[in-house]
């Protein structure tokens, strides 16, 4: 289907739009939800362009359509995230969200029933599973910084994006405590606080002084033995978090794991281990206990 339309955005308009779009947003959301707004609105400017459409403001049947084609090929989730982004380019241009007509509402609905409302859950990286990683993870640089990420996730229950924010500036060692700033929930508060246990606060220990990092970023990225002084990102602490299951020849799990199975594994535990769903969710950050159920229902 293609749509005519001789005032179409061209790639310099529609690059320059966003531009100006995240110019006014610095300080309003985190980094990594303005870079994610950004990839999906790129996407969605050059659909437009490709189909002689507008961007910005977009015409609710461009945006069906856009979804619509966008449903053979991705997941509901996605779809809902690329909503969220064209919606947020409207809001910030003060322009009418197309998001609203009938004709996206029913696009959406269509793809909710077709691909299914609820994402697929990770494996949890539970305590058994975490002991064999950590017990394969080697005594290298890499190795010690693996075993701390993944064994800091665990008992914090952090978010990947949460791990990417940590600062050294935010660990109490001699409480064995780690304050976590950036709550996906909670943009404007100030975090919660979560304790280590005795083994996570000595393979930190490790990594800390074998990496002689002193201020900023917790974990980042190494490249020939040297350290990276920028953060890792969420796709860095995916591939970690499979490569050290590999390592430690758990093949199959490898596939099922991601960034995000040390909350669930960790959260799967505390239910496991009798705490209450409210205990959870206020460990975790959560805002709905229906969300910590859905985190725990696959628990061994």
């Amino acid at each position: 289907m293609t749509l005519h339309n001789p005032a179409c955005s061209t790639s310099q308009e529609w690059a320059s739009q966003l531009d100006n779009i995240f110019a006014r947003c610095e300080g309003a959301y985190s980094d990594l939800t303005l870079s994610g707004y950004r990839k999906d609105l790129q996407i969605f400017a050059a659909w437009c362009e490709k189909n002689d459409g507008d961007f910005l403001p977009a015409d609710p049947h461009s945006v069906a359509e856009f979804f619509n084609e966008q449903l053979l090929f991705f997941s509901y989730a996605t779809i809902r995230r690329r909503a969220s982004a064209i919606r947020f380019a409207h809001v910030l241009s003060d322009l009418p969200s197309p998001i609203k007509h009938s004709e996206v509402f029913l696009a959406t609905r269509r793809a909710a029933r077709l691909k299914g409302r609820r994402p697929k859950q990770s494996l949890g990286l539970t305590q058994e599973l975490l002991s064999k990683i950590l017990a394969s993870c080697p005594d290298t640089l890499s190795g010690k910084r693996d075993a701390a990420l993944l064994s800091v996730g665990y008992d914090t229950l952090c978010r990947s994006s949460e791990l990417t924010w940590m600062r050294i500036e935010d660990i109490n060692m001699e409480q064995s405590r780690l304050h976590i700033p950036r709550a996906k929930s909670e943009p404007f508060g100030d975090g919660r606080f979560r304790e280590i246990n005795h083994s996570t606060r000595r393979l930190l220990q490790d990594w800390l002084s074998a990496s002689r990092i002193t201020e900023g970023p917790v974990f980042r990225g190494l490249h020939t033995g040297s350290i990276s002084n920028s953060r890792l990102d969420t796709s860095s602490i995916r591939r970690i978090v499979k490569t050290a299951a590999l390592r430690a020849g758990l093949k199959d799990e490898a596939l099922r794991l991601s960034g995000h199975s040390m909350r669930v594994g960790g959260a799967q535990d505390l239910f496991r281990a009798g705490e209450q769903y409210l205990t959870i969710m206020i460990a975790g950050g959560w805002k709905s206990i229906e969300v910590v159920r859905r985190y725990v229902e696959n628990a061994p």
